[in-house]
């Protein structure tokens, strides 16, 4: 079978999603911002002919009813098994890997501007790597992928810290395990993180007009009262 991406996911629910840009964003804003992160951010994952992707969400049959219109859909939708983040990933992966898969990756989505290359080129570490990591600059990652199931590698990360990553390196070292990495990336968590957003996208589009990425992420954005400041 192809490698796959699972896309961690929550159902578009205003109140429930992107809480931390509220305020100064409404409730409504934050939906309708969320729901154009998973429009480009699917609409990359299905422009990869070398992988399936699959939806991970907490509430999978609420997040299919949720899901937007003009996303393309995934192969799956499945629920996040686990108490904590760490248990969630290992399950999914395991999951996938159960599959006969090579290889499977899982993909946040706060995370509206990796690129299809950044996907490929973590799926091209596994020739030199054993796990592959993109660190976010929340001290995080931004995605985390392996070959086969590894026990342990997510057991006791203090989540929602900035030693997620540091102590899950220490995992992978401990278990004489190899890490690739991906470029450094970011969330789009904060209302700061919301104007790097803006002001990246803006950079983007003038390097390449014809190119530019996140197309809906850019439309909901010029609807959003104060998100051009």
């Amino acid at each position: 079978m192809k490698p796959a991406v699972g896309l961690f996911t929550k159902p578009v629910v205003p109140g429930r999603v992107k809480t931390r840009l509220s305020p100064p964003l409404s409730p409504q804003d934050c939906a309708a911002l969320y729901s154009a992160f998973l429009v480009d951010i699917s609409t990359m994952l299905a422009s990869g002919p070398d992988w399936d992707w699959i939806v991970y969400s907490t509430e999978p049959d609420r997040q299919r009813t949720a899901w937007p219109a003009e996303a393309p859909e995934p192969k799956g939708w499945r629920r996040q098994q686990g108490e904590n983040l760490g248990e969630r990933i290992q399950s999914a992966l395991d999951e996938l890997l159960d599959e006969d898969r090579g290889a499977a990756v899982i993909l946040g989505s706060d995370h509206p501007t990796v690129s299809r290359e950044m996907m490929a080129q973590a799926f091209d570490s596994f020739g030199e790597a054993d796990v592959v990591f993109g660190p976010s600059l929340d001290g995080g990652y931004y995605l985390v992928g392996t070959t086969r199931p590894r026990t342990g590698i997510f057991s006791d990360v203090p989540w929602s810290t900035p030693e997620v990553l540091e102590r899950t390196l220490e995992n992978v070292r401990a278990a004489g395990l190899t890490p690739a990495f991906l470029p450094p990336w970011y969330d789009v968590d904060t209302p700061d993180d919301l104007r790097f957003l803006r002001t990246h996208l803006r950079a983007l589009e003038l390097a390449s007009p014809e190119g530019a990425i996140c197309p809906r992420t850019r439309e909901v954005l010029e609807t959003i009262p104060g998100t051009d400041s």
